[in-house]
């Protein structure tokens, strides 16, 4: 059963009456389904070809679909570990790949899971396959964090946004956190640094709070390219570079307290200080 059902009407419709454009970025949180969908249209529009076949997509056996992920980077390789990072000699792969006619007559189709762990050289080379689409071909790249990927990929692909299921909720933690965050932005700095003195940063609290503003500065940023309504304020008071430099703040100040002894009182001034 295919959840995300607008979604898939959508593309459905796209394909159907011959529009399907050759890359789309699938925009959501981590962990609803973004990159089982895209396996799940790829199965679709190849349906003919596969129901003739005894080709397993479940199991990523079908040659016309090439899967990118960070994990099999060369420096992940080399380090036994996943570096966080999509190289420049995977989407050479991706060019190599599309080179080449379908297999079974079908479309060629590239997955980018985690796209925005493209490094700059990556997504540079990746524009060019984005400019000179070949044949039959569909490329989706699925993201959390589109303020990683460069607004010409953005320029040169569709969007569509994926949402959590109506049943998921911010934690009340999370909510909390929001509402004062909202009524700190705008303040004065002298009040954002009262504000990180006094603040309970304590256990999950702080966590929380970089949670809520990220998923907060990720609807602004859905906002203004046309996918998704949310952060009105945001939008009012930061252009879409100046949100997609706050969201890679976050990020980053929450990778640095998940992994090491960093101050989280210090980390939320440096964050207060680029919402000013």
């Amino acid at each position: 059963m295919i959840s995300h059902s607008k979604q898939w009407e959508f593309l459905k419709n796209k394909f159907e009456a011959n529009q399907l454009a050759h890359a789309y970025v699938f925009l959501g949180q981590e962990g609803i389904g973004k990159k089982e969908f895209a396996k799940e249209l790829v199965k679709f529009i190849n349906r003919n070809v596969i129901a003739r076949s005894d080709l397993a997509i479940e199991k990523e056996t079908y040659p016309d679909l090439l899967m990118v992920r960070s994990a099999e980077s060369d420096s992940s390789l080399k380090n036994e570990k996943d570096m966080m990072e999509i190289d420049i000699s995977q989407i050479r792969a991706v060019n190599h790949f599309l080179s080449f006619k379908s297999y079974y007559g079908g479309y060629k189709a590239v997955i980018v899971e985690n796209a925005d762990r493209m490094n700059q050289e990556a997504q540079s080379c990746f524009l060019k396959t984005l400019e000179e689409p070949k044949g039959k071909t569909v490329i989706l790249l699925i993201s959390s964090k589109p303020g990683a990927l460069l607004p010409t990929i953005f320029s040169r692909c569709q969007s569509v946004a994926f949402f959590p299921s109506e049943k998921y909720k911010a934690s009340t933690q999370e909510q909390e956190a929001l509402q004062e965050l909202l009524g700190i932005m705008p303040a004065e700095l002298a009040v954002k640094f009262q504000y990180a003195k006094k603040v309970n940063v304590d256990g999950d609290r702080f966590s929380a709070i970089l949670k809520s503003l990220q998923r907060y500065f990720r609807d602004a940023l859905l906002s203004s390219i046309g996918v998704e309504s949310g952060g009105a304020m945001a939008r009012q008071r930061y252009d879409i570079f100046k949100i997609k430099k706050i969201i890679r703040l976050i990020e980053s100040l929450h990778e640095q307290i998940s992994t090491t002894n960093a101050n989280p009182k210090l980390a939320l001034e440096i964050l207060l200080m680029e919402l000013f």
